[in-house]
């Protein structure tokens, strides 16, 4: 059961990260560790974790409040 968890968290982080870069790309020219330090990205992933939302709509959300502020 441990197993399981782990490997669905693997593959949710791997899904996370791709959305994360992605959106960041799409809308500045630059991945996200240019903006963002690997902590950070750890907790938005952790804060990810405990959202219904898909990744991409949980990552477009946060990038766009953290590039208009």
């Amino acid at each position: 059961m441990k197993t399981l968890y782990h490997e669905e968290t693997k593959l949710a982080h791997a899904d996370f990260l791709d959305a994360l870069s992605g959106e960041f790309i799409a809308r500045t020219g630059y991945g996200a560790y240019v903006y963002l330090n690997p902590f950070d990205i750890y907790l938005m992933f952790k804060e990810y974790l405990n959202h219904p939302e898909p990744a991409r709509e949980f990552v477009k959300q946060r990038v766009r409040s953290y590039l208009s502020a």
